[in-house]
């Protein structure tokens, strides 16, 4: 072999062994899987909107601008922010501690419900009536959310599955109690009465209700909480291996239980603030899938304070898609597209690191002279 021809397939291998470097790196962190899972699936949406016939360029451009341009746009791609981080909270803080909160749909629907009827029929001054309304729906959300977590820790089921099936109960459960006994008496539709305006949040920072403030300060709370104090470093602990936690003593079912039920009043909270901030009153399909979407707010963002700026994409998702479709003709279909693929390129990112890792273990084990143990191949 020429001298040339070897320096050249010792630069090709040194550049491709510096890619795969540079993929593992970002692989293996948070950030860089959440950055590269979004980044992809902007370019297939680019390529499902080069399907429809229309320029990447110019859908975006109007799905920024439906949820950017002009005052009332802004704010209304803001007050979503506010919902999507409360929900990427309720299920961010138990999944770290190994509970996967999936029933924040009917926490949220059930904290609204409360919210509603307290607001509606409480007496006295503003303030005193607005934070018992908070308290109500956060309260309705710890009920909800303790089902599945009873459940779990004294039978052992999965709350996965009872969570997804308690959606449809509470969702069915509010439906009758606002075509029942807290229908609006002047509604020929089922709905409740509206909650007066002087105990709606008010508008701070020219029209954004004040949940928004809320919704930012305990993302910024609970990332000091999880990130600076003994709770969260026993919080994940117990998260990652719940034996050797309990064996060096934590009281890891207090963690566990805390942080589940915290969760859950988040959840409920969510529904809460967007009852009292921006609908007013709760009827038939008032909510939206937040729920779910605060799973795919919590997977990207990973941290409390990370999950702001994914809350800012899919909120602008959000609320651009109907001006998006208007404008260019694309479906607005996408844009459920748009909210879920990034969450699933991001677990196919997490399994290669995971395996990734066994595959270094192995390699451990073998250069050590060791049987593999089963549990690592």
């Amino acid at each position: 072999m020429k001298p040339e021809h070897a320096s050249t397939i010792a630069n090709e291998m040194t550049l491709s062994t510096r890619i795969g470097l540079s993929l593992k790196w970002i692989v293996q962190r948070q950030a860089g899987m959440s950055a590269l899972s979004v980044a992809l699936s902007v370019g297939i949406l680019a390529c499902f909107i080069v399907i429809f016939g229309e320029s990447p360029l110019i859908v975006i451009s109007a799905l920024f601008e439906g949820a950017l341009r002009g005052a009332n746009a802004f704010i209304a791609t803001v007050e979503e922010m506010a919902v999507l981080i409360l929900t990427g909270l309720a299920i961010l803080l138990p999944i770290k501690g190994g509970y996967f909160n999936i029933g924040c749909q009917g926490q949220l629907e059930a904290g609204a419900l409360a919210a509603v009827i307290v607001a509606t029929n409480a007496k006295g001054p503003a303030i005193f009536v607005i934070l018992l309304s908070m308290a109500a729906s956060m309260a309705a959300g710890v009920l909800v959310g303790s089902i599945p977590l009873i459940l779990r820790v004294k039978r052992g089921a999965s709350e996965v599955t009872t969570a997804i099936m308690l959606n449809y109960v509470v969702t069915n459960f509010c439906c009758a109690m606002f075509y029942g006994p807290f229908q609006d008496p002047g509604a020929f539709y089922g709905t409740t009465r509206k909650i007066p305006e002087q105990f709606r949040l008010s508008d701070v920072l020219n029209g954004f209700h004040c949940g928004v403030i809320i919704a930012l300060a305990l993302a910024v709370g609970l990332y000091f909480l999880m990130n600076r104090t003994v709770f969260g470093t026993q919080l994940y602990a117990t998260g990652y291996n719940r034996i050797a936690a309990q064996t060096a003593g934590l009281p890891v079912n207090k963690i566990f239980n805390s942080a589940v039920l915290f969760g859950a009043a988040i959840g409920g909270l969510a529904g809460g603030i967007e009852v009292m901030g921006v609908v007013h009153q709760v009827a038939q399909s008032w909510a939206m899938n937040w729920g779910f979407i605060g799973v795919c707010v919590a997977f990207l963002g990973g941290s409390a304070l990370g999950i702001i700026p994914i809350t800012l994409l899919l909120s602008i998702i959000a609320t651009g898609g109907r001006f998006m479709q208007a404008m260019t003709g694309v479906p607005e279909a996408l844009v459920s597209i748009m909210q879920g693929l990034p969450v699933m390129l991001f677990l196919i990112f997490l399994a290669i690191r995971h395996r990734s890792r066994l595959l270094d273990i192995r390699k451990i084990w073998q250069s050590s002279g060791s049987k593999v143990p089963a549990g690592e191949r």
